[in-house]
């Protein structure tokens, strides 16, 4: 995995506290890695949040991410 350091954009990012389900906004650097694939001519770059500080929940003060800690946002199924 390789870090693109000139694309780096700081965002705001919604996410939603495992213990009381609350939805909170956290700031963050949006990073663009690199993936390896099997095709040489492709180039697959993957979205990554890191957050600039420690973020607790607005409503239970439980801690949500903390700085060096990449978050990749997964679509679930249902």
């Amino acid at each position: 995995m390789e870090k693109h350091p000139k694309q780096e954009m700081t965002r705001f990012l919604r996410m939603k506290c495992k213990a009381c389900g609350y939805l909170n906004r956290i700031e963050v650097n949006k990073h663009f890695v690199e993936e390896p694939c099997s095709e040489p001519k492709v180039k697959v770059l993957i979205p990554y949040y890191e957050p600039l500080k420690v973020e607790t929940c607005k409503k239970c003060k439980t801690v949500i991410a903390e700085p060096k800690t990449l978050i990749r946002i997964v679509h679930g199924s249902k």
